[in-house]
């Protein structure tokens, strides 16, 4: 029993990793990126944490994630936040953790996009 629960914790971390997100910010001729760097679920909402690679810019940044429930229908959720250099940023993403009377089984962060802001 504790070898099948092993294996579908590394399964959920794999896919997790697996799905790493990133964008280009744009409005910046410098190729500065914002990557996230992992999401975890607290209660109806998803901590998806960012990290942004330029040396100055700060960005606004959209987060969306994509929520599967026990009866395969799927639906997005986005959330926003800024996000500067050299800082981590934890954008909150509020879900709907029932719908149509069944639980959420499994969520993926599916997009980030980030604009220059001063």
């Amino acid at each position: 029993m504790k070898k099948i629960l092993l294996i579908i914790v590394a399964m959920l971390g794999i896919s997790f990793a697996a799905n790493a997100q990133s964008c280009k910010i744009s409005g910046t001729n410098d190729g500065s990126t914002i990557l996230c760097t992992g999401q975890h679920m607290e209660g109806n909402k998803v901590i998806v944490n960012l990290s942004n690679d330029s040396e100055s810019t700060c960005a606004n940044v959209t987060v969306t994630v994509k929520v599967t429930y026990a009866d395969k229908s799927t639906k997005s959720f986005e959330g926003r936040g800024k996000s500067c250099p050299n800082q981590e940023a934890a954008i909150e993403v509020y879900i709907d953790t029932e719908k149509n009377g069944k639980s959420w089984t499994k969520y993926e962060v599916t997009g980030v996009s980030g604009n220059k802001c001063n």
